[in-house]
């Protein structure tokens, strides 16, 4: 009785085991498939491809514009490349060589994450448009020695404690997240 019990306790282990390896063994393999590069991504395309990319039928100046305010109202968070190409109408072919045109011209980054087991990018503004918001508060502006102010002069932008504050104010403002 005791050897039957402790031989059905062995078989049951057996199976278990072999459970294990097959589950992971399974989850190794869709860890794998994850892990491989989106569909999307055309790294080796040459300067001069890019250079003279359009997508027949669009206006690129005015797409580039929609492109760049979409990714600027992203904020510092960034938007995925493949949601910018669902909102905007586009193929992912033809996304992905827009964000690369418009990164090579410096008007975007593509930062490279890991979402949901997939690398895609994430695209943000590369530099952050001036608005006239930015400037409204400058003390240039109302500056009562402004016709004396030159960069070599007694009395210069380099030295001048009121633009340091200004540049201070903005710099701390731009960095809070807009509510």
């Amino acid at each position: 009785m005791h050897q039957k019990l402790l031989k059905l306790q062995l078989e049951k282990e057996k199976q278990e085991k072999k459970k294990l390896t097959v589950k992971k063994q399974l989850t190794e393999k869709k860890t794998v498939a994850k892990k491989e590069p989106e569909e999307d991504e055309f790294e080796e395309i040459s300067d001069k491809e890019l250079e003279n990319f359009e997508i027949e039928g669009l206006d690129m100046e005015k797409l580039t514009a929609n492109v760049r305010n979409i990714v600027t109202k992203s904020g510092d968070e960034g938007i995925f490349q493949s949601d910018l190409w669902k909102k905007m109408k586009l193929t992912s072919r033809d996304g992905s060589r827009l964000a690369l045109k418009l990164e090579r011209q410096n008007m975007i980054k593509r930062e490279k994450v890991l979402e949901n087991g997939r690398w895609t990018y994430k695209l943000k503004i590369a530099h952050a448009p001036v608005t006239t918001e930015s400037i409204e508060a400058a003390p240039c502006l109302i500056c009562p020695v402004e016709s004396k102010c030159t960069l070599e002069g007694e009395i210069s932008p380099r030295t001048c404690p009121l633009i340091e504050q200004w540049v201070i104010t903005e710099f701390i403002n731009v960095k809070k997240p807009k509510k």
